[in-house]
């Protein structure tokens, strides 16, 4: 059978089983045979490996940092909907001093006890002891027992007699997640496309699968076993109901189980939607016994491809391409807030964003400012802090791809000037606007804007452009209530039938600091749009009253199609984007 077949090649998967074998949960003498096409799954999930802190100081006790247990392939974090540690799932910790310089070698049956390490799970005053995988100075990853049940616990760690500090956990049936090439649980996904038994290429930008092709899917967290946790997991699909979804269409699942290789390690084997959206960063998403997984992207392309595309989205190509770039975005934001206030409060908002950099030459590139879905999906971001204000979303460029010094800029609104040079890796701020129709900072924008980069310098370059008006949204004029559990259906009128109108519903959870970003896009022309259930799930609740938290609901013409591509002595490639938003605060249930 091509699903024997499938099980038996990821199994056997030699550099596979290294990168299993350094997080600790398969044994060296599983495998016989070595194929080295799978090398790059090392880069894949070596986060879970990746030792964080020097080799702690005998004698120092173990400290485990606060909320810093996660879903080993996720890193959903803490407090969000899909943020439990599911029974039999390798999840990871944080901390120092936590354990040795060097993770021993493991074999079958795994012990509760690696490397002077061992971790007890407290419930109701029952101890279980979960299986160590993986152990260092600041990381320990390890598998959660099967036995455990679901609920509110305690995890303490003891390393050479020294005990840390106890930290609050939650524990679920189910909660998957999807590993991804990232490590971080964000971006291109852990898919391998079936060619044959013999050929299972990892996905990629230059890798694509087809519709109808069978992909592998590598994750944690479907749900407990009824073998112990720490024996060579035995194949057979799970109790727990899963479904697949790939660019919002339901894909047929053949396998949801325990991969054969490796103890808390799921493989789900799925057939791409004859109907799923060509692109390169195609949303992939797992639906466990009700709980939805982060959101991995896929690249899909026409059967005999040898690499994606995105039509109409000019960013894809900057982000797939590598070298010195520049992308300056331009914003007009006319945001209703009232929640918390009475009456409303109107402003308008005129945004910039501008960042020179240099981009990594890779076949998993992505960026979570730029790598927009297929039309008609939506890509789904979860962070720590505030990324609306930092601009951090998981996946940005890091401080050290910009160009340093960022270059002098000069913005002229047609009647006013302003120049600028930043002084960290980007420059973002609010340039003007108005606070319920009171005139703030620069007047209203013109017909005659532009923005100078290096002026009267050697990269002189005028880059003239025109902001796009906003679809038509009719809002209501009452809060914005927008149950988590059901679809959200959006109607709107383009103001541009050329330009996508983009979705994007933020949400920022003060309790547990942790954000979620769904980024949706709706294809030109088209007047409604419908985000799914299972998208919406990924939100945390938010209240109509103050402590902090927010959200907000956005409705964009995205001037895709009138993108402005330049370049200099500063950027080979520079994109310009401008787009204009009508936004609304809004309730979660």
């Amino acid at each position: 059978m091509v699903l024997d077949r499938i099980l038996h090649h990821a199994a056997s998967a030699t550099d596979f089983k290294e990168i299993i074998n350094r997080r600790g949960s398969c044994t060296r003498s599983s495998f016989r045979t070595i194929p080295r096409r799978q090398r790059v799954v090392y880069w894949a999930m070596r986060a879970v490996l990746l030792v964080l802190a020097a080799s702690a100081l005998f004698a120092q006790q173990p400290i485990l940092y606060f909320r810093t247990t996660y879903n080993a392939a996720s890193y959903a974090p803490f407090g969000l909907p899909n943020a439990a540690i599911a029974r039999g799932s390798v999840f990871t910790v944080f901390g120092e001093n936590l354990g040795p310089a060097q993770s021993p070698a493991l074999a079958f049956p795994l012990s509760a006890t690696l490397g002077g390490v061992s971790i007890n799970v407290t419930q109701s005053g029952v101890v279980t002891q979960a299986v160590p995988i993986y152990v260092s100075a600041g990381q320990i990853n390890a598998v959660m027992p099967s036995t455990v049940t679901a609920g509110l616990a305690t995890l303490r760690l003891t390393y050479q007699s020294r005990k840390s500090n106890a930290v609050t956990i939650q524990i679920a049936n189910s909660s998957p997640g999807i590993f991804a090439i990232s490590s971080g649980g964000y971006g291109p996904g852990v898919v391998y496309n079936y060619v044959s038994a013999s050929s299972q290429p990892i996905n990629s930008l230059e890798a694509p699968a087809a519709p109808g092709q069978v992909v592998t899917i590598w994750g944690t967290g479907l749900g407990p076993v009824k073998f112990p946790d720490n024996v060579a997991p035995t194949p057979g699909n799970l109790a727990t109901p899963v479904t697949v979804t790939i660019g919002g269409q339901a894909a047929i699942v053949s396998y949801s189980g325990r991969a054969p290789c490796c103890a808390g390690i799921d493989q789900i084997v799925a057939t791409v939607p004859k109907n799923a959206p060509l692109g390169c960063w195609v949303p992939v998403s797992i639906n466990a016994g009700g709980v939805v997984s982060n959101t991995a992207t896929m690249a899909i392309a026409a059967f005999g491809a040898t690499s994606c595309e995105d039509p109409g989205n000019p960013l894809s190509k900057l982000v797939r391409t590598p070298g010195t770039q520049a992308y300056i975005d331009f914003e007009q934001v006319e945001l209703t807030e009232n929640v918390n206030t009475n009456p409303a409060t109107l402003k308008t908002l005129y945004k910039l964003y501008s960042r020179f950099y240099t981009r990594p030459n890779s076949p998993h590139n992505f960026d979570p400012y730029m790598s927009w879905p297929p039309p008609g999906t939506c890509l789904v971001h979860q962070a720590s802090g505030d990324s609306y204000l930092d601009k951090s979303l998981p996946g940005a460029l890091p401080a050290s791809a910009s160009l340093s010094p960022q270059p002098t800029q000069l913005y002229n609104n047609g009647t006013q000037s302003l120049q600028f040079k930043p002084s960290q890796y980007y420059f973002s701020s609010t340039l003007g606007g108005t606070f319920d129709s009171q005139p703030f900072d620069m007047n209203a924008l013109s017909a005659n804007e532009n923005i100078t980069i290096d002026p009267g310098g050697a990269n002189h370059a005028v880059i003239a452009f025109a902001i796009e008006p906003p679809p038509g949204w009719p809002a209501p004029n009452g809060i914005i209530t927008i149950p988590r559990n059901e679809p959200l259906a959006l109607t709107f009128k383009p103001a541009d039938a050329a330009a996508p109108t983009a979705i994007v519903l933020y949400s920022y959870a003060a309790a547990t600091n942790s954000t979620v970003e769904l980024q949706c896009l709706a294809a030109p022309g088209a007047a409604s749009f419908t985000i799914s259930a299972d998208n919406l799930a990924h939100l945390p609740p938010t209240y109509s009253k103050i402590d902090g938290s927010y959200a907000n609901l956005f409705v964009g013409t995205l001037g895709l199609n009138k993108a402005i591509s330049f370049n200099n002595g500063l950027a080979t490639n520079g994109i310009l984007v401008d787009s204009s938003w009508l936004a609304q605060s809004v309730v979660l249930q």
